[in-house]
């Protein structure tokens, strides 16, 4: 289902991704609420996951939950991605399965979903036990708002984690920057019966929301929403095309740091 959201809004949201990120180079496995931490949110957890590269064994941060201080009912779930995407689009093979969390569920890729299903929940209350992102759903209190969203890599489990939540019939939203097509035909189909407002951002020249190819049997959530970079001074690069920060500046945020990607005259 489309979602009738202002750009200031999506770039609000778009900043917790930015949180995410800044996270991960703060600490790749465990890093503490930063300064710039959205106002007005509490850190609840730390998101883990294990990566797919076969060189990497252990379990790095992939992102973080929050929780309105106003509201506590209202949820976030940000997951980073990839600022590189050439570091991981060659190591998936983009293999449809079924994805059996959810009934008549479709297929997903399955390389996503196996990432997505390595996803642990670190409570900062010590005092709670650690426990399968998907499994956090269920704990979820009567009433919860969840909203997801990722940026690359991280769009893809977003995708699936709203979906999940969907299926459990909970009042969740679904944000995506530059997703990859996530599963197929069937996949989407279900998605779209759950009627989740979804926005999915995409650069024209971004190369990541164009794999896996729809001849695969792949296909994208719509509506989507296309910014084009090649408008405003970003250089002509893949990285640039697909970095969060250029996403931002394009959409409007005044505040987006593009300095590895401004174009010179």
């Amino acid at each position: 289902m489309s979602n009738t959201i202002s750009m200031e809004k999506l770039i609000d949201w778009g900043h917790f991704v930015k949180v995410a990120y800044e996270m991960y180079a703060q600490n790749h496995l465990s890093p503490v609420k930063p300064a710039d931490f959205p106002e007005g949110w509490e850190l609840v957890a730390n998101l883990t996951m294990t990566p797919r590269l076969e060189k990497i064994k252990e379990r790095e941060f992939g992102g973080f939950i929050a929780r309105s201080v106003d509201n506590p009912l209202q949820q976030v779930v940000a997951i980073r991605g990839t600022e590189s995407p050439l570091d991981w689009l060659s190591d998936f093979e983009f293999v449809l399965e079924t994805f059996h969390e959810v009934p008549n569920g479709g297929k997903t890729e399955q390389g996503f979903t196996n990432l997505y299903r390595s996803m642990m929940v670190e409570y900062a209350d010590a005092g709670i036990p650690s426990e399968p992102l998907m499994a956090s759903i269920d704990a979820l209190p009567q009433g919860t708002k969840l909203l997801v969203t990722g940026h690359s890599l991280g769009s893809s489990l977003a995708t699936l984690h709203a979906f999940l939540a969907g299926s459990k019939n909970v009042d969740a939203e679904l944000i995506t920057f530059a997703s990859p097509r996530v599963g197929d035909k069937g996949f989407v189909e279900a998605f779209q019966r759950m009627n989740i407002p979804t926005t999915r951002i995409f650069n024209k020249p971004d190369i990541v929301p164009q794999v896996p190819v729809e001849i695969a049997g792949y296909r994208h959530l719509e509506p989507g929403l296309e910014i084009n970079s090649t408008l405003y001074p970003i250089k002509h690069s893949i990285p640039c095309y697909h970095a969060l920060s250029t996403y931002l500046y394009v959409m409007g945020d005044t505040e987006a740091n593009i300095s590895k990607c401004k174009a010179t005259p």
